[in-house]
């Protein structure tokens, strides 16, 4: 038998040795070199490298044609599922074809295909359909045209997995504007993208073979967790679990998409009603699923699945005996929200310790992170297999394990050269635009009622960013502390930091010029431009010119602390480096006054947020000054908390000391990482 493997893992994880026997059938296994280069020496085999710039199944097609027919086309990565479909059809080698293969890539056909099937799927609106880009607005609204539904929306990717690239909006009406942005004169994003009713929900996964269309292997379990969360930065677990009746509603669900023999990962909703269909796919599950279903059920669903296709009858030998006196489980921290920076792994004593720890996996310090979504184990800081008689103690050891382990990266604070310099450009403009902006609200009149002043300053200078910048960056995201949190950023390559209004207190005062606009943006794990506006200064600091760092007489002035609420160690620090402790608004304010030379040095404990800092921050690190947590390390930005709540602006040469002030006279500061 001649046999194609479409080879895109780790050759010894998938068993294709165990599963296809090399000497007795001529196989070719095809695919990027750095995945060939992993074939053991010793496997007889061919081999075809593929351009991964390049179509599948352009580049397979004269290999097909020009040799001996080939009897199997074996794929076992999703991405390869489609191309390999085709080729079958087209070369009449048998297997899964181009329209069942869609039923499981395309997450439109698949839920059309299970409604007239009579399973119950969330409702969705495909974006492809001739003029559904003009009728957005209708869709979106609670009183014109044909509204699907009103509240919670996702807007996902037709054939991606893993959540990669899901969106999660308030309502429908915000997905709709989501889209229509994206959209802008092109039709390429709403022929990928689709909308989906969000359906409220535990999310189960059932992972299991079908030969034939008989059930095989079929074994639930629950997240611990979700994936999208996973994707925008939060571990993520899963338990088994025993439900015959959920067991049966699956095997319906691949039968009814054109499943005969196949490896299936099925992700369900778990309502009050009964289950609500989500996705699924023709390939094992990703993490540990394939490792977990083994010790539970016996079958190795690869070998299994590849085994029973080659050989054309059930390979029994890859189902061993079942343990279902235990359940087990897994867990996996991300990898990809790092962006590629070192981590170190910190795990509460003992946690890994339990006995029900079957096996887990850490990354060493210092060991650098991919810059792509995976739920590979070797690309992930820490994961892991548990086991235990009750799923129930598993999730609850999960939540601890969670709780208790932080992962941290290590970048640059700040990087001008990662972006282009109309990055740095529009900080600039944007900050003094809205400056320019609240100025004008500034009036007599509106001095009288100080509150409102503060609330309308807020809401014009937001607005008028937000708007700025969907229309001059619209696939960045946005963290702004009069908007909308929206989790999605945490997995964004780009996201803009800003504060609308610093100092609003100053601001809605007579006379007081200690307020600003603050516009960062951050790229790859670091701040890369920033701009801080002092609007009635007619002053703007920004990455966008040359910097100028302040001469080192300013070391002789006063150190600046908050107006409102400076705590008492502040005064001791102050007192114990020979300087004074100045009151001043607004966090961008003081920055500004430490670049300019007229302060020693900014230093804020007590609660701040990431938009407070980070335009500040990237301005004085341009400027060539320190800028550290009061501990030390660098301040961390787009991060799944944006509380950041202490802060140390000031000269590089001065920050010895006035780290060690610091130290002395604030009892809680820890000692900075390198000392430890």
């Amino acid at each position: 038998m001649r046999i194609l493997v479409l080879h895109q893992n780790l050759f010894d994880r998938l068993g294709y040795e165990q599963a296809i026997d090399h000497t007795a059938h001529d196989v070719t296994y095809a695919g990027t070199q750095d995945y060939l280069d992993n074939i053991p020496g010793h496997i007889r085999c061919r081999t075809f490298a593929w351009d991964p710039a390049l179509p599948v199944a352009d580049q397979l097609r004269p290999l097909l044609a020009e040799s001996d027919p080939y009897d199997r086309i074996i794929a076992r990565h999703e991405l390869l599922i489609t191309p390999a479909a085709e080729l079958r059809a087209e070369f009449g080698i048998p297997g899964m074809g181009p329209g069942t293969a869609r039923n499981f890539r395309d997450k439109v056909a698949m839920k059309h295909t299970l409604a007239e099937a009579g399973i119950r799927v969330p409702r969705y609106l495909a974006l492809d359909a001739p003029d559904t880009l003009n009728t957005l607005d209708s869709l979106g609204s609670a009183d014109g045209g044909p509204a699907l539904w009103q509240g919670p929306t996702i807007v996902k990717p037709r054939d991606e997995g893993g959540s990669q690239g899901v969106r999660l909006f308030a309502t429908l009406a915000e997905a709709t504007a989501h889209v229509r942005a994206q959209s802008g004169e092109s039709d390429e994003f709403a022929i990928r993208y689709e909308l989906e009713e969000y359906v409220e929900g535990p999310i189960c996964h059932i992972d299991g073979f079908l030969f034939e269309g008989e059930a095989v292997v079929v074994q639930p379990s629950r997240y611990v967790g979700t994936p999208l969360r996973f994707e925008n930065g939060e571990p993520l677990g899963s338990v088994q679990f025993d439900d015959p009746e959920l067991a049966e509603w699956t095997v319906r669900c691949v039968r009814a998409l054109g499943g005969g023999t196949l490896t299936f990962h099925l992700e369900a909703i778990m309502t009050e009603d009964g289950p609500v269909f989500m996705e699924v796919a023709a390939r094992c599950g990703g993490g540990h699923i394939v490792g977990a279903t083994e010790l539970r059920t016996g079958a190795n669903l690869h070998r299994l699945d590849m085994a029973s296709d080659v050989e054309g009858t059930l390979a029994t030998r890859f189902v061993g005996p079942a343990d279902a006196g235990l359940s087990h489980g897994f867990f996996l921290f991300p990898g990809h929200v790092h962006r590629g920076a070192e981590v170190t792994v910190e795990v509460a004593d003992g946690l890994l310790d339990d006995p029900m720890v079957l096996s887990h996996r850490m990354t060493a310090a210092g060991v650098r992170t991919p810059r792509k979504h995976s739920y590979r184990p070797e690309n992930l800081p820490l994961s892991g297999v548990v086991a235990h008689r009750d799923p129930a103690e598993m999730e609850r050891w999960m939540l601890r394990l969670f709780a208790g382990t932080t992962v941290t990266g290590r970048f640059d604070a700040y990087d001008a050269t990662g972006c282009a310099p109309e990055d740095h450009a529009l900080a600039h403009r944007l900050a003094e635009e809205a400056g320019a902006l609240l100025l004008g609200l500034r009036t007599e009149e509106n001095f009288g009622d100080p509150r409102a002043l503060k609330d309308l300053g807020d809401l014009r200078s937001h607005e008028f960013l937000a708007a700025e910048l969907a229309r001059h960056r619209p696939e960045d995201a946005v963290l702004s502390e009069e908007g909308v949190a929206d989790p999605a950023r945490l997995a964004a390559k780009r996201v803009w930091i800003v504060d609308p209004l610093d100092g609003t207190r100053e601001f809605s005062e007579t006379g007081r010029t200690d307020w600003a606009v603050h516009v960062a943006l951050w790229a790859e794990g670091r701040l890369v431009a920033g701009a801080v506006a002092l609007p009635a200064l007619g002053i703007t600091h920004s990455t966008a010119g040359e910097a100028v760092a302040p001469p080192d007489a300013a070391r002789t002035r006063g150190i600046l602390g908050s107006r409102s609420r400076p705590p008492a160690f502040l005064a001791k620090v102050a007192d114990r480096v020979g300087s004074e402790l100045i009151g001043m608004g607004s966090a961008g304010a003081k920055t500004a006054a430490v670049v300019r030379g007229e302060a020693r040095a900014y230093i804020h404990a007590g609660g701040q947020y990431e938009w407070d800092s980070a335009a500040p921050a990237a301005v004085a690190l341009a400027a060539g000054l320190h800028v550290s947590r009061l501990d030390g390390t660098p301040p961390r930005y787009n991060r799944a908390d944006p509380y950041l709540p202490d802060l140390l602006v000031c000269q590089a040469a001065d920050a010895p000391a006035l780290l060690e002030a610091i130290r002395l006279e604030e009892p809680g500061t820890r000692e900075p990482e390198e000392a430890r």
